[in-house]
């Protein structure tokens, strides 16, 4: 299911950065949004009569990964085109906090829907979300149309953006260490159901815990962020991040209480919001507004592929060796990624026009 969804946001997601630069990103977005409307249309019909199964279901996902796909770029790149230089770092931190926010509680609320009314509910209730979507772009006011620039030939769009993202020495820097997180620190998310089962002995109420937990510690990362922004250099905040999401992991590898492993989970969440967030900050102000949709497409594409990879290699240790290895290993892995700032710095970008 997690496939599904991800895999065309891996593979348009360059073709979609280069529209974004091109077009108009409300329109862009209002395009990925009706396309995920649609899908959770389509779907919810047929589960209300009755005509579906699972691949059926993979399928409709799938749809609405190719709306996301075109959705996220032109939504990241237009924060730079609504907001003051200044304004970036806190409007991408309350992204990060509503998305990881929305990411712990949206499951529970789901399960509990599911529970008492039936999929068709949960479903129809999905698609008034979208809507709400399209709703809420359509009310906002945008001060910024197309780009000015001539429009570029889609491949000449996807090779200049590739070139400059080739280039540009912070963008690399924040690209690299982006897959390079995303493929260890996901073992935090992906063996977490298997730390709930087989180190806690839990269940869905216990699973729904731990993920409150780590939102709990994404919502606390994002309200202190930009005090966190102003004491200490973003490498700083970078390296210190990833050692938290270390520390996540040797605590979910070895202790058997729940709230242990919740505390560990709000450390390990708000080590993944400031990284993120720092991260997605740095390419925004690292790019001029001609391409920043591009860079932010490369970016988010082999982030995707570090979280996707990462997923595959620790559910791959947990299922041949034990839990225990997968989890040592991954914080073994978060501090090499922790290492990597001597290699490849994160620097406080400037905002280039």
């Amino acid at each position: 299911m997690q496939a599904s969804t991800t895999l065309p946001v891996f593979i348009l997601s360059i073709f979609a950065g280069a529209i974004a630069d091109n077009f108009s990103r409300r329109n862009v977005m209002t395009l990925g949004w009706c396309v995920i409307a649609l899908s959770s249309t389509m779907l919810t019909t047929l589960v209300g009569l009755g005509f579906y199964n699972p691949w059926m279901i993979l399928a409709f996902s799938c749809l609405a990964g190719c709306g996301a796909a075109f959705t996220d770029p032109a939504w990241h790149a237009s924060v730079g085109d609504i907001l003051r230089k200044r304004e970036v770092p806190a409007a991408v931190t309350l992204i990060s906090v509503g998305y990881n926010a929305v990411r712990s509680i949206g499951p529970a609320l789901a399960g509990i829907v599911v529970a008492s009314s039936g999929p068709l509910t949960a479903f129809a209730l999905a698609t008034l979300t979208y809507l709400s979507m399209l709703w809420a772009i359509r009310c906002c006011k945008w001060s910024v149309g197309s780009s000015p620039l001539p429009r570029e030939p889609m491949t000449t769009a996807i090779h200049d953006g590739a070139r400059f993202t080739a280039l540009s020495g912070e963008i690399k820097a924040a690209i690299a260490r982006g897959a390079l997180f995303g493929l260890a620190s996901i073992s935090i998310l992906a063996l977490l159901p298997l730390v709930d089962r087989d180190q806690l002995g839990g269940g869905p109420i216990a699973y729904g815990i731990l993920m409150a937990g780590f939102g709990a510690g994404a919502l606390c990362a994002g309200i202190c962020n930009n005090v966190l922004r102003r004491s200490l250099s973003q490498e700083r905040l970078t390296t210190l991040a990833c050692i938290a999401c270390a520390a996540c992991c040797l605590a979910l590898a070895f202790t058997p209480s729940l709230v242990v492993a919740t505390m560990a989970l709000a450390l390990g969440g708000a080590g993944w919001v400031v990284t993120w967030t720092g991260l997605d900050v740095s390419v925004q102000l690292s790019s001029p507004r001609w391409v920043v949709g591009r860079t932010l497409s490369i970016y988010s594409a082999l982030s995707a592929g570090g979280i996707a990879a990462g997923s595959w290699l620790w559910g791959m240790v947990a299922e041949n060796y034990s839990l225990t290895l997968a989890l040592e290993s991954s914080a073994g892995a978060l501090l090499l990624v922790a290492a990597t700032g001597f290699l490849l710095p994160i620097r406080n970008g400037k905002s280039l026009t």
